[in-house]
């Protein structure tokens, strides 16, 4: 059938094929919103490739590559990501494609390099949450949200950047915007394509 190919004896479609070519290169994909289904798949093969390199040194290990393009979603959910992002001894870079907004810039901010194209854009802000339960229940929930996790977001924000937690608290209740440039300032980009690297360093 047109769109398909054999390899072996199995009937492949192109996508079927670059999927598997993606997973021997190391390439994950955070496109759209960060949600369970999307999370799982990138956590599982981010535990799966250190169990790979388990007898291999850090430094001779072959980086994963996760390219990001999405406007954000679901804080707990993105969180472990991030987790098995910074415990995962074998490197994870992060490529901002388009958008790394909300939840996705903290993502983004974890990784071990982390590489911005030319007119790609960030977004940190505080987020949102609704709350829809009795009265005293979402008041518990809300106190831990605006308590613990933005506190838990803050100290993640200022660890992985150049910024400091007076610049932190005067811009976070705002749709704080950057550029790569800008980004790059606060140490938030390593690398811009095109100018700080050619685009080699992220195939």
């Amino acid at each position: 059938m047109e769109g398909e190919a054999v390899v072996g004896s199995f009937n492949y479609t192109f996508d079927d094929l670059f999927a598997l070519e993606d997973l021997e290169t190391r390439h994950l994909y955070l496109c759209g919103e960060i949600d369970k289904r999307a999370i799982d798949e990138v956590v599982y093969d981010i535990m799966r490739w250190n169990l790979i390199d388990k007898d291999v040194h850090k430094k001779d290990r072959l980086p994963i590559k996760l390219y990001i393009n999405s406007p954000g979603g679901d804080i707990s959910v993105g969180f472990s990501l991030i987790d098995a992002i910074i415990t995962s001894k074998t490197p994870v870079y992060t490529i901002n494609l388009g958008e790394c907004c909300s939840m996705a810039f903290l993502v983004f901010i974890a990784g071990a390099k982390r590489y911005s194209m030319p007119h790609s854009q960030f977004l940190l802000h505080d987020g949102e949450i609704m709350l829809g339960n009795s009265m005293s229940k979402a008041k518990d929930a809300f106190n831990f949200l605006y308590g613990q996790v933005e506190k838990n977001i803050q100290d993640f924000v200022v660890e992985h950047t150049n910024i400091d937690p007076e610049l932190y608290a005067k811009n976070s209740r705002l749709e704080w915007y950057f550029l790569p440039e800008e980004a790059k300032s606060h140490g938030i980009v390593d690398y811009i394509v095109g100018s700080d690297c050619k685009i080699d360093s992220i195939l």
